[in-house]
């Protein structure tokens, strides 16, 4: 975790939520950015059903959604956390976010239209090396990427946001770019709406119309 002392309390929006438990300890808490996530509305009931100065640092520990944080204690006065929230990226399996740095926390449905991956934690790094060429391709025709899988059987496939699933075979090579866009070009120009285009034939692509 980054040093929590970095933390400077000019950047920190007034989003304060100020809790108290029947033994009156106070504790305010401030959010970097709106709280969007589950895990943000829990830790506030959490801290303020039982909320304890000796147990504080081991439940914000316990936050993997949470980048850094700041605890201040004043005399007299209601202790203050301020709290820097991890930026999802990703869906990972329909259970995790992924950050930007390819930190793993709980996915709870917010923020459903992120780019959804169903791939193998080993094969995030081979995707982002891919990432913003597809995109690049795709964007030229108006289509949006839904969410990207990978499979031992199928190899490497996604779909689009209009429910077109495009089968890129199991390794992500020049000759995939090239042949995804030349056959992206040729639907577009036809005014075609397969499907399906699978790409994993040597000699070309192969479209389905089917549902």
């Amino acid at each position: 975790m980054p040093n929590k002392r970095m933390l400077f309390y000019l950047i920190f929006i007034p989003i304060i939520f100020s809790c108290s438990n029947a033994n009156n300890e106070k504790i305010k808490i401030y959010f970097e950015k709106t709280p969007t996530l589950v895990e943000e509305q829990k830790l506030v009931l959490t801290l303020s059903d039982d909320f304890s100065n000796k147990n504080l640092l081991a439940i914000l520990n316990n936050q993997n959604w949470i980048e850094s944080f700041l605890i201040k204690k004043s005399l007299f006065q209601p202790t203050e956390i301020f709290i820097v929230s991890k930026e999802p990226k990703y869906i990972w399996q329909e259970k995790f976010y992924l950050d930007s740095n390819l930190s793993r926390f709980l996915y709870s449905g917010e923020y459903p239209d992120l780019l959804h991956l169903d791939i193998p934690i080993e094969l995030i790094d081979k995707w982002l090396q891919f990432e913003d060429r597809l995109f690049s391709i795709v964007t030229v025709y108006n289509l949006t990427i839904f969410s990207v899988s990978y499979t031992k059987a199928e190899g490497w496939y996604f779909h689009t946001k209009n429910n077109i699933r495009i089968n890129l075979g199991s390794e992500l090579t020049s000759n995939v770019y090239k042949k995804l866009s030349l056959t992206l070009k040729y639907i577009f120009e036809k005014n075609l709406t397969p499907s399906i285009i699978d790409l994993r034939y040597k000699d070309g692509a192969a479209l389905n119309y089917g549902k």
